[in-house]
């Protein structure tokens, strides 16, 4: 039996809205997701709305026990494009139809948000009736109190196309973000396991998620995220601290995790780490940047209990230039054995099958890595993921292709260089189903629908992969993120040359148009 701490309980017969938060992952998975706690929070704060979740691979709420079906608003957070077959399991499960065509007026209305929604949620509009772009802190509010105005919002989705954020096919939409991390939603109140049962333990532990910052504009030109929550914005340092302190009160949790796409960049991370040190909080956090690696920062992590820093190298010089990641090889070994000499571990992530990618890169790549290896006191200490490079909506590489061919023989080549013990690489099976998905249409519904019932076969899915180029009318056109076109054609003009383009905050703006002021 799962126990939990802080789950709210409403009675649904007092509210007006009854939300199912639906999370199509595990529950570890949904549990260490601040966004599902920010919706859940923010949602149930509100006197007329009771917020209950739903997560894979359950059809009931764990609030209640109630099925999809009794609900008004059935929300999905779509973060990884793996997870859509298994919102279709959700709907079967819960009573609903899965075309939404084919549901009735009195059905709730299925809704979804995320990083999947805002980029191209063209694969699941035969499921979805509508999608939020942007932050939920910026679209729900208005969202639920439009859905209270209609007698029969399934019928009359117009009346949702005049708030910024909402998508419905077919019609533009622009992203709706929070412009001050001041207005962002502070979830004190986070909903807390009490298990030891590893499937219930939630990614960071029994962690108190801290949001340190939305955003990032460093430019690496694979990132989806960069490109679509520009520009970055922090949380001041003394909210910081306060969320922690009531955070603990709320939760009872001494360990934190802190929660951004670029949480070293941060103008006051050291400051952050030694002050929530010096309260006694244990620190993990998801990543560091190579440049933040310092003895100082280091020292105050490992103070914290700390163990393993986690580093993203991407890959070889000749390709970092590619991506626009201006740190040589000398800057990832220094780092990587200043770590070690603080008696901590690390882990690596790498790309394989960039643009411009060659077998010279390649053998490059295994060079560096047995470097950083020899360089470690013991095998344990350093492990290495490689995960196949994807070509993601509103990136510079939008127009790049996917070699399933050529990524299956790179994998295979670092396998059997380094083994499977402390090197972990990403099935290429599963990161062509997930290009597919990344940059693919309406039409990709049917191969949803259809991977319901049977696994599709690889050849399938080869057959589905889209070829874009910069002639293309890309399926995601209407969506509106703010960096604009032109400015994706010029970075994937300077990828291919192997040009940098320099860190907007310091170098000044490039008027890449997610920053109209």
């Amino acid at each position: 039996m799962l126990q939990e701490h802080n789950v709210v309980v409403k009675d649904p017969r007092r509210v007006e809205v009854r939300f199912a938060s639906c999370y199509p992952n595990l529950y570890r998975s949904a549990m260490s997701s601040l966004g599902f706690h920010i919706v859940y929070d923010m949602l149930n704060y509100r006197e007329d709305v009771y917020c209950e979740r739903v997560v894979y691979p359950y059809d009931r709420s764990l609030e209640t026990g109630t099925i999809l079906k009794d609900f008004d608003i059935v929300g999905f957070s779509l973060q990884y494009e793996e997870d859509y077959v298994h919102v279709l399991e959700m709907l079967q499960k819960g009573g609903l139809n899965l075309r939404k065509d084919d549901r009735k007026s009195d059905d709730p209305l299925v809704i979804a948000g995320g990083p999947c929604a805002t980029s191209n949620p063209l694969p699941m509009t035969p499921f979805v009736d509508l999608f939020l772009v942007g932050d939920g802190e910026a679209i729900l509010p208005d969202f639920i109190d439009t859905f209270k105005e209609l007698r029969y919002p399934r019928w009359e989705l117009e009346a949702f196309q005049d708030i910024k954020g909402v998508y419905l096919p077919d019609h533009p939409v622009q992203i709706n973000l929070i412009k001050d991390m001041g207005e962002a939603w502070k979830p004190v109140h986070q909903v807390i396991p009490e298990t030891s049962d590893k499937n219930f333990i939630p990614a960071f532990g029994r962690s108190f998620l801290l949001e340190v910052s939305r955003g990032c504009t460093r430019g690496c030109r694979f990132c989806m995220a960069g490109c679509l929550y520009r520009p970055r914005r922090e949380v001041p340092l003394d909210e910081l601290l306060e969320t922690a302190r009531k955070g603990r009160t709320t939760t009872g949790l001494n360990k934190i995790a802190l929660i951004g796409a670029a949480v070293s960049d941060h103008s006051q991370i050291e400051d952050l780490c030694q002050n929530l040190g010096e309260m006694d909080f244990q620190i993990t956090l998801p990543s560091l940047r190579v440049e933040a690696v310092n003895n100082s920062l280091l020292e105050i992590l490992q103070n914290s209990g700390l163990k393993t820093i986690t580093l993203a190298p991407e890959s070889t010089w000749n390709l970092r230039k590619v991506v626009n990641k201006s740190l040589t090889d000398d800057d990832i070994v220094t780092a990587v054995k200043k770590t070690f000499q603080h008696g901590m571990n690390v882990k690596l992530y790498f790309l394989v099958g960039l643009p411009t990618e060659t077998k010279e890169d390649l053998n490059d790549l295994s060079k560096l890595i047995k470097t950083l290896k020899s360089s470690a006191p013991k095998k344990s200490a350093l492990r290495i993921s490689v995960n196949p490079f994807i070509p993601k909506p509103h990136t510079p590489f939008q127009w790049a292709s996917f070699n399933l061919k050529e990524v299956k023989q790179k994998i295979t080549y670092l396998n059997h260089e380094f083994g499977s013990r402390y090197f972990k690489a990403e099935s290429p099976r599963t990161s062509l189903m997930q290009y597919v998905l990344s940059v693919g249409d309406a039409k990709m519904g049917d191969a949803l629908e259809k991977s319901l019932t049977r696994k599709l076969s690889l050849p399938e899915w080869k057959k589905l992969a889209p070829q874009w180029n910069l002639e293309s009318e890309l399926p995601w056109r209407n969506i509106k993120v703010g960096v604009d076109d032109v400015f994706l054609q010029e970075e994937y003009s300077k990828a291919l040359n192997g040009e940098f383009t320099p860190w907007c905050e310091t170098f000044g703006c490039y008027k890449c148009g997610a920053c109209p002021d």
